[in-house]
């Protein structure tokens, strides 16, 4: 944990950056198929079970959405599978060869991407402190909201294992003294997290496309001209 002092607000600065596709598509990659065998996972001090709620109705939403976000960036056809069970998605993350010739064939498909789990919520990034004239110390934390995602990617005989981050600054909330700051509500803050789903989606097609963008202060990519 991070103690620094607080400072005056500045204006953000950003600055133009263009990412280059890490897993260019193959020129007979015609399709994609999803596989669904991620786990879901919720950091912070809130009630576990109320996170884990908020957080895996975020998760299936963006299970939903990802094909069609694929579909228009990559103008590809999407397909999602329901047919493999555990055993064979556990094998497929290790590109076990008799189950992705399986899938592959199903669904005319050269690109396989494996979910592996999911992570959404809030972090805390800092605690800045200051003193007030009576010498008393005033203290926030600040936060950031994400939702992360790791995958195993085919395409071909290749396999990458890949992590797509998806966060940017959410709030700051005062610390009173002898207490630890809980962080923002996972209920009350679920359309932030909701958002970083949505970016992350744009990430995970980003990874066969090049994309254009701007970086702010905080270093965090924001994709333009979609």
């Amino acid at each position: 944990m991070a103690v620094g002092v607080f400072a005056s607000c500045k204006t953000p600065s950003f600055m133009e950056k263009t990412i280059l596709a890490e897993i260019p598509i193959q020129y007979y990659s015609k399709s994609i198929v999803l596989v669904d065998a991620g786990e879901v996972y919720t950091p912070g001090l809130a009630i576990t079970k109320k996170r884990e709620e908020v957080v895996t109705q975020i998760k299936r939403t963006y299970f939903l959405n990802l094909p069609d976000v694929l579909r228009k960036d990559l103008q590809m056809v999407v397909f999602t599978d329901t047919s493999l069970n555990e055993s064979e998605k556990a094998l497929l993350l290790q590109n076990d060869n008799n189950v992705r010739t399986k899938i592959m064939d199903q669904y005319k498909a050269n690109i396989v991407i494996i979910l592996q789990n999911y992570e959404g919520g809030f972090s805390q990034d800092e605690i800045q402190r200051s003193r007030n004239n009576d010498g008393s110390v005033n203290k926030q934390a600040t936060y950031s909201v994400f939702f992360n995602t790791n995958m195993t990617i085919i395409q071909g005989d290749q396999l990458y294992r890949k992590r797509i981050t998806a966060s940017r600054y959410h709030s700051q909330r005062q610390v009173l003294s002898g207490l630890l700051a809980r962080g923002p509500g996972y209920e009350a803050n679920k359309k932030d997290i909701a958002a970083m789903a949505d970016r992350n989606a744009s990430y995970v097609s980003g990874l066969f496309r090049d994309r254009k963008g701007l970086v702010n202060g905080r270093g965090e990519f924001v994709e333009t001209g979609r």
